[in-house]
């Protein structure tokens, strides 16, 4: 006997589904309650093919002044079944409304009395507290039961608002239930939160879809399922921690029974007295799936963030060497010989002119004018000294 409740800390990782598929799988000699107690509208009226009353709204307003367990069991419905065996122990369920206004409400109005009358329950108690906001009316349930199962996807980015919540959050007892198993492991991020690992449920779409749906033969369709498989070794794992039935000699919720589990981290690993979680369970007859690396060893995928490993520098590329022998004469650009400008032709007895040099001529092509003829000489020959 004991209370359990299940939450995720951000997105929908299928808290909803998993409470549904370890009610199907919960141990049939053990009472059982499921109770809906999620802010943001329930799922399990439309699943199982429920009635809206009584419900999570009548039980708001009849027992928001006394509310007990009589009162509680009254507003209850029965939980569906296969049918196979007509004399099961009690399973009883308490829907929530489909809308979240109402949920919310009603929440809000049982906050201070729903953990003692959980508790009182005879029997087991599964509770789906849906997401886990700081201003959620389900967080005094969620850190009151016996356990708190947090359930995620092992990515990077729910590992990042896991922890960021839990940080916030003093549980009495805390573990780790994944959805999927890549690309980390339950270990490695129940290490990388503070929490003790659980096991890990697949991602087994089909099955999911049947209990999402609520087929009405959907326990008889999913009987050999991976999923229900792997949630009946959950199930009786979390039931053999809660200890035996009442009428029984047992131990308190979270002791040491006959064949159960080891011990593990006290207060869900953050020190202090309680019951300590339940360890890694995994399905009968095969090992556990995120469980088989042996303690000490090293982890192959790269730790998550937040989880104290440091990111790896990329690698650096080698310098381009430049080819030896100096660059490829066939890939030289082709030089083009510059040609000289021509040479104005040389026009004889013309007198040189600067125009001549611009243009390029020689001047030796170009003779210098000849001395004008001295005055008073009309045939201009030359000077001579007989003319003195």
């Amino acid at each position: 006997m004991g209370t359990i409740a299940f939450a995720s800390a951000k997105g929908s990782p299928g808290v909803t589904t998993t409470v549904a598929a370890l009610a199907a799988t919960w141990p049939r000699e053990r009472n059982l309650h499921v109770v809906e107690l999620d802010p943001s509208g329930g799922d399990l009226v439309v699943r199982f093919d429920l009635t809206l009353e009584p419900g999570l709204v009548t039980l708001a307003a009849a027992g928001r002044r006394d509310l007990d367990a009589d009162l509680y069991l009254a507003h209850t419905q029965e939980l569906p079944g296969d049918g196979s065996d007509d004399a099961a122990p009690v399973r009883r369920v308490l829907p929530a409304p489909v809308a979240a206004e109402q949920a919310g409400v009603a929440l809000t109005a049982l906050r201070g009395s729903m953990v003692r009358v959980l508790g009182s329950l005879d029997g087991d108690v599964l509770i789906d507290c849906g997401r886990l906001d700081p201003t959620s009316p389900a967080v005094d349930v969620a850190t009151g039961a016996d356990l708190l199962v947090m359930v995620a996807r092992p990515v990077v980015a729910e590992v990042h608002h896991l922890a960021a919540r839990l940080a916030s959050l003093r549980p009495r007892a805390l573990s780790l239930l994944l959805v999927g198993d890549r690309p980390y492991s339950v270990s490695d991020v129940a290490t990388a939160v503070g929490a003790t690992p659980l096991g890990t449920l697949p991602a087994d779409d089909r099955a999911a879809s049947v209990l999402t749906v609520g087929h009405p033969n959907a326990l008889r369709m999913l009987r050999r399922s991976r999923l229900l498989r792997d949630a009946r070794a959950v199930a009786e794992g979390l039931a053999d921690w809660l200890g035996a039935p009442a009428g029984t000699a047992a131990p308190a919720p979270g002791g040491s029974v006959p064949g159960g589990p080891v011990p593990g981290p006290p207060a869900g690993g953050r020190g202090g007295e309680g019951p300590v979680a339940p360890p890694l369970s995994g399905p009968p007859g095969r090992p556990v799936r995120n469980g088989q690396r042996p303690a000490g060893s090293p982890v192959a995928p790269a730790a998550p963030p937040g989880a104290g490993g440091t990111a790896r520098p990329p690698a650096a590329r080698p310098p381009v060497a430049p080819p030896a022998g100096g660059p490829d004469p066939a890939r030289a650009p082709a030089t083009r010989p510059v040609r000289p400008p021509a040479a104005a032709p040389a026009r004889p007895g013309a007198p040189w002119t600067p125009d001549d040099l611009r243009r390029g001529a020689p001047a030796a092509s170009h003779p210098p004018p000849a001395d004008p003829p001295p005055a008073g000489d009309p045939g201009g020959d030359p000077w001579r000294p007989a003319d003195a």
